[in-house]
Parts: C-alpha cells; sequence; structure tokens
C-alpha cells in the first residue's frame, strides 16, 4: 500500500480510534506510522495556560496518585503480615510506608508543595505517620521517583 493511501486510511479514523492505534504504534515503537497517525490528525491551535503550568500541574496530580497507590497498597500488604507471625515481613511492609512517607515530605519540600494537599488527593490524610520506620536508601529511591513523577 503507497503512503498516501495509508494516510487516506489514517483520516478516515475518528480520534478515538486514530489515538488507539496511536498507542499501540508507541508501544511497538513504530515511529513512522506514529507520525503518519499523527500527522492526519487534525491541527488545533488555542489559546491556554502555559506548557509548564499544564506539565507541572499535571506531575502534581501523579505524584499524589502514585504516591496513595503506594501508600495504599503497602498498608494492605502491612495489615496482610500483621495477622501472621511473620515479623520480618510487617518490618519490611513499615520500612516501605516510612520510606515512602518520608520520601513525600522531602519530595513536597523540594518542590514547595503543601503536603497535605497531596495527602488529601491521595486519601491519606488523616492517616497515621510511619517515618520513624524509613529506610534511607528506601527514601532517597522513591525520593528521586517522586520528582521524576512531578516534573
Amino acid at each position: 500500500m503507497r503512503l498516501s493511501d495509508t494516510d487516506k486510511l489514517y483520516k478516515k479514523l475518528s480520534p478515538i480510534q486514530a489515538a488507539t492505534m496511536a498507542f499501540e504504534a508507541n508501544v511497538r515503537r513504530d515511529d513512522s506510522e506514529l507520525d503518519a497517525i499523527i500527522d492526519c490528525q487534525p491541527q488545533l491551535y488555542f489559546v491556554g495556560a502555559s506548557n509548564a503550568f499544564r506539565s507541572r500541574s499535571m506531575g502534581l496530580f501523579n505524584l499524589a496518585l502514585l504516591y496513595g497507590t503506594i501508600y495504599w497498597q503497602t498498608r494492605a500488604w502491612m495489615i496482610q503480615t500483621s495477622y501472621s507471625w511473620d515479623n520480618s515481613a510487617t518490618k519490611k511492609a513499615l520500612t516501605k510506608i516510612g520510606s515512602v512517607e518520608q520520601a513525600l515530605i522531602e519530595t513536597c519540600d523540594q518542590l514547595g508543595v503543601d503536603i497535605a494537599a497531596v495527602k488529601s488527593l491521595s486519601s491519606s490524610n488523616a492517616e497515621c505517620s510511619f517515618v520513624e520506620y524509613a529506610d534511607v536508601t528506601l527514601t532517597a529511591e522513591y525520593v528521586d521517583t517522586f520528582l521524576h513523577v512531578a516534573h
């Protein structure tokens, strides 16, 4: 099939269909198909908030959602291990949750973000703090991850 024929087919796709195909092409790392799909989409020009503003806003939402996911998954693991007699598993869970908590504190401090806002979005604002169990190395890994997600 010639490229122009392919372009004609891509132009007939709905935005949802095109986005789905673009996603799949991106996952396959098929840059030529991805570019062809994107090039066939109508180009819209609009006035809106700056890219930096939108990127930071999305990054902070993603930070809260990632923190919440890790926090609640680890809390569930911690509760599960507390019903067993495996103290080493409970200690690992406490270390992980303490490290995640400490990492959020450090990340919010570096970003100048109110930690209460992040915790509120993650539905963990009234939860206990386990920072006394934090591991320095694990905390540093989570700080790097959180900062990467927030930018």
